[in-house]
């Protein structure tokens, strides 16, 4: 796992992460299954076919723009929602590795 710009100034409520390995999209459908809401890539290519511009500028290559998930707070996201989110997070991802391999 990755997490891209954890050390650079940015929103404290946006994270992207790539998962190596797991497609970002096959990661995003499972988690909304489990209703957690998580998007691929980056704000600015929602709903984008091909990799975001914006990652490209941030260096990740191909295959880790293609893994990324970028999770985001909203004024209504409680503690225990970040709880259950890194509770399931684990299952969802080795469940997602095991059907890629």
């Amino acid at each position: 796992m990755t997490v891209h710009g954890g050390r650079a100034p940015r929103l404290p409520n946006t994270t992207l992460v790539s998962f190596p390995g797991v497609s970002g999209e096959a990661l995003v459908i499972a988690l909304d299954l489990a209703g957690i809401a998580a998007s691929t890539g980056s704000a600015c290519a929602s709903g984008a076919v091909e990799p975001s511009h914006v990652l490209a500028a941030m260096g990740l290559s191909g295959a880790s723009a293609q893994s990324a998930v970028r999770f985001s707070l909203g004024w209504s996201t409680t503690a225990a929602d970040v709880d259950r989110a890194l509770d399931a997070v684990p299952g969802i991802l080795g469940r997602a590795r095991m059907a890629a391999s």
